[in-house]
């Protein structure tokens, strides 16, 4: 999966490198693709979150988040079992 992900920067890094003439747009474009390849390796949808993180901006509301969604345990005993 690292292999995948390095050869897509590697990839996108030749052609992108002349699409940004300063460092706002070189950070613009590097947490881009980072942004790309986490939803990507999470299965999730790009587009559909580009949108809602745009509306959630606009409306002045909380950005949906980058971390993947974890499920909490309120009791040890329930650790135990999935150990």
């Amino acid at each position: 999966m690292l292999r995948k992900g390095l050869f897509v920067l590697l990839l996108f890094g030749d052609v992108l490198v002349f699409g940004s003439q300063t460092q706002g747009g070189s950070r613009f474009v590097a947490r881009m693709l980072t942004v790309v390849t986490t939803l990507k390796s999470q299965k999730r949808n790009v587009l559909e979150f580009m949108t809602q993180t745009v509306i959630a901006a606009r409306g002045h509301k909380t950005a949906p988040s980058l971390l993947p969604e974890v499920t909490a345990c309120f009791d040890d005993s329930e650790l135990l079992k999935a150990a």
